[in-house]
């Protein structure tokens, strides 16, 4: 019995079918889709590493700055509200209050401005977040135009 594509073609080759452009389609797809992946991957990496070194310095800053504040809470509130209470009118009382607010609010302005700064490092991320948008987006209408 004669192949039929021999018999059709004549002797020429037989030429792929929709199957295999299909296919070859795909497979190239895939291969893009995973080296976008990996791109992706680095990425992210790089950006976790900036993410972390951005957020050291702040991370010291509050923690030596949550100690200090503490630590000499009791010991300058104390020198300070005997102090203002020696040169005012103020009663003991009255002027430990008050210096002890002042101290606080001190401490407050310091935690404050450490966490901005962590949450400046938190937007590294957002270089990753935007570059996978686009190449999900990208993946999309490649997947969509092979339709």
């Amino acid at each position: 019995m004669v192949h039929f594509e021999t018999e059709v073609g004549n002797g020429a080759p037989p030429r792929p079918g929709p199957v295999a452009g299909f296919a070859n389609q795909a497979r190239t797809l895939v291969g893009d889709l995973l080296e976008l992946a990996e791109l992706q991957a680095k990425l992210a990496k790089a950006d976790a590493v900036e993410a972390t070194q951005a957020a050291v310095r702040p991370a010291v800053m509050l923690v030596l700055g949550a100690c200090a504040a503490i630590a000499s809470l009791p010991v300058i509130t104390l020198g300070l509200a005997n102090l203002l209470g020696e040169a005012s009118s103020l009663s003991i009382g009255q002027s430990q209050l008050l210096v002890g607010c002042v101290v606080a609010i001190a401490a407050l302005v310091v935690v404050t401005v450490s966490l901005r700064k962590f949450r400046g490092a938190s937007l590294r991320f957002r270089r990753s977040a935007d570059e996978l948008a686009k190449n999900m987006a990208w993946a999309k209408a490649a997947v969509r135009s092979d339709r």
